[in-house]
């Protein structure tokens, strides 16, 4: 029991993994725009969400009417954004473009075919 000074619990820096996937500023920077990227997707749920339900409850929060007056070519616009957002993170190798990616790709999928048909 007298080997359980501070000390000797502490991991050797030999024993630790990597605190991000790519140490440092770069790795931060990447995670970043992944998360970035998923914002931007699910900003779209969001706001269809909140559309219908205000709808719904007949509400009209103030500023909501700028939100429902965008057309549907700036919503395509901001989703084509996110998804370049997720391929910049793909190529930065961030941890989440595992989900950044496949998200964004159908959300602007499902923008776009909305606003083409």
């Amino acid at each position: 029991m007298d080997d359980l000074c501070p000390d000797s619990l502490v991991i050797p820096d030999e024993k630790r993994g990597p605190v991000d996937s790519q140490h440092g500023w770069q790795g931060r920077l990447s995670a970043s725009i992944a998360c970035a990227s998923l914002a931007c997707s699910v900003a779209l749920w969001l706001t269809l969400g909140l559309y219908y339900l205000l709808d719904g409850l007949h509400m009209s929060p103030p500023g909501w009417r700028w939100v429902v007056s965008l057309p549907g070519w700036k919503w395509t616009l901001f989703e084509a954004f996110g998804m370049l957002l997720a391929i910049v993170a793909t190529v930065l190798r961030a941890r989440l473009w595992r989900l950044a990616l496949p998200v964004a790709f159908l959300t602007f999928l499902l923008t776009y075919y909305t606003m083409v048909s």
